[in-house]
């Protein structure tokens, strides 16, 4: 899939059923507890005890941090090709709506993943988001997975404008039927 598809895919899952952008002053609160530094944006940023998770778009680079506030133990940054970026995303209206962002370093996987249950679902509405890291590319070699308190989601506007910083060349889709083509 191009740079415009996956453009258009984005925008589509964001308007057909996830949750409207923050308004300004959660966005205030919510840059005080991430990693993203001045200029880059936050994508998504959730706190796991005493770490904290973060994906941050700066001009042309896309970025996924973890560790204590301030001091993050894991800095992956998109390599220019942003060949180690790709995004999925599954819709079910009995069951999950979700998007999510992998990052890959070698032959581990970080991914960050935003959604909500569908209106069929038992808890309709109900939201939950979080940080899986894989070793390889099978679902059975989990290394973590972590669950953010209050299912933060991605920011519609950053998630969606992240793709446009990529390059023009990049495919960043998950391969239908894929191992990544999963709800994480």
């Amino acid at each position: 899939m191009n740079k415009a598809a996956v453009a258009a895919f984005c925008l589509a899952a964001l308007v057909g059923g996830t949750s409207a952008a923050p308004a300004p002053a959660e966005n205030a609160r919510v840059a005080g507890a991430s990693h993203c530094r001045n200029g880059e944006r936050i994508v998504y940023s959730c706190r796991f005890g005493r770490k904290t998770g973060s994906v941050c778009l700066g001009a042309n680079s896309l970025h996924y941090r973890f560790g204590p506030l301030g001091r993050p133990e894991l800095d992956l940054s998109s390599l220019p090709d942003w060949s180690n970026i790709h995004i999925g995303g599954n819709r079910s209206q009995a069951g999950l709506n979700q998007n999510h962002i992998r990052f890959t370093k070698l032959d581990t996987h970080y991914v960050v993943h935003a959604g909500e249950t569908g209106q069929y679902n038992e808890r309709p509405g109900f939201r939950i988001s979080g940080i899986v890291v894989l070793k390889g590319a099978s679902a059975e070699n989990q290394i973590a997975s972590l669950s953010c308190r209050g299912g933060k989601q991605f920011s519609d506007d950053a998630y969606r404008d992240f793709t446009n910083a990529a390059p023009d060349t990049w495919d960043g889709w998950e391969a239908d039927g894929g191992s990544f083509d999963a709800i994480y």
